[in-house]
């Protein structure tokens, strides 16, 4: 599994250090996870809204189904898997950047998996 991360500029955000990491982290190995074997993940940065920074996460996996999108954000439910977890960290995550006054969506992929996209105040 290839992890390919875009070099982003220098930026403030409205969230704590450990708290983005926690955030970032959960999206990268869920993206691994549910990635094909040998495929790759792709993080990459918009800093273009002078008002948010938007951070993407995708993966070639099998993606989401449009019914479970919103449910991966409920607390101890999952979408249809046979990878490990349990079904808790993305709704901390979602939780974690909404108090920030954040969001995160989910949709396909251009590469067919997952595309998470976490939209996060600037400073």
């Amino acid at each position: 599994m290839a992890i390919e991360i875009e070099e982003p500029p220098a930026l403030g955000v409205g969230i704590d250090a450990d708290r983005l990491a926690l955030i970032l982290v959960n999206l990268i190995d869920n993206a691994v996870k549910h990635g094909r074997a040998g495929g790759g993940v792709f993080v990459s940065v918009d800093a273009a809204d002078r008002r948010f920074v938007r951070v993407s996460v995708d993966d070639d996996g099998p993606g989401i189904a449009a019914t479970d999108r919103d449910r991966v954000f409920t607390f101890g439910e999952r979408a249809h898997t046979t990878a490990a977890g349990t079904g808790i960290g993305l709704a901390v995550l979602r939780l974690m950047l909404e108090r920030a006054g954040g969001r995160v969506e989910l949709m396909q992929s251009p590469l067919g998996g997952a595309r998470f996209v976490v939209t996060i105040p600037r400073d």
